[in-house]
């Protein structure tokens, strides 16, 4: 019984890890898309940019 209470609590640590890994991966990927984007959008502004 005790062996079983042990299991459940590491399984739930091990989810717990999970869960934050896909978060913390999920922030590094999505702020390197938005950089990315807004990056992009500023060349691309400074390109069309009509000088007088």
């Amino acid at each position: 019984m005790n062996d079983r209470n042990h299991d459940d609590g590491s399984k739930k640590v091990k989810n717990i890890a999970a869960v934050l890994y896909l978060l913390v991966l999920t922030f590094l990927v999505g702020g390197s898309y938005l950089h990315q984007q807004e990056a992009d959008a500023a060349q691309v502004a400074s390109t069309t940019v009509v000088k007088p």
